[in-house]
């Protein structure tokens, strides 16, 4: 008798957790936590000196040894994708569906702003926009709110430093 996937009816090996192949890699990219190990990872890979230079080497080197057919052939394909697919009416429509706008917007901060909390992202824009400070100095100011960052351990030293100090005058002031 064979075992069968616990989610779908293939076949599985003996050797198997339970799951077919092509599941277990759904379940698996579909895990928030593996897929930020794996975008960590990429990041850490691509911070490495030289491997982003190389990349872009490579690429520059493979699309200029494309063969002429090829290119040719990605062209045509993206004008007909645009010709056939992008142009209609109920695509355009949906894509410029005031859903679809939000959604994008909201993912363009989401990437963007992926520093800031969202609860402090009103008051980033705000020192943006209303006090003139640059986009730097108001990160600065709002790392200073963000709890576990340096910014904010520093200035919770500087506040109980100052407090202390404050507290000290005063009780020299008293003792007179």
């Amino acid at each position: 008798m064979t075992r069968t996937c616990i989610d779908c009816p293939a076949p599985i090996s003996t050797q198997s957790q339970g799951r077919c192949r092509s599941c277990a890699a759904l379940r698996l990219n579909r895990d928030p936590g593996i897929i930020n190990r794996r975008n960590r990872a990429i990041h850490v890979h691509f911070e490495k000196p030289g491997v982003r230079e190389a990349s872009a080497k490579r690429l520059a080197e493979y699309m200029a040894n494309m063969p002429e057919d090829e290119r040719k052939r990605r062209r045509e394909n993206g004008h007909r994708l645009f010709r056939e697919v992008l142009s209609r009416p109920d695509v355009r429509a949906k894509s410029n569906s005031p859903e679809a706008k939000r959604k994008a917007g909201e993912g363009r901060t989401n990437t963007v702003l992926a520093w800031c909390p969202p609860d402090l992202r009103g008051r980033y824009r705000d020192l943006i926009h209303s006090s003139g400070l640059s986009a730097a100095e108001a990160r600065q100011l709002i790392e200073a709110e963000i709890p576990g960052t340096v910014e904010h351990a520093r200035r919770n030293i500087a506040n109980r430093q100052l407090a202390q100090q404050l507290k000290h005058a005063r009780d020299r002031a008293q003792s007179y």
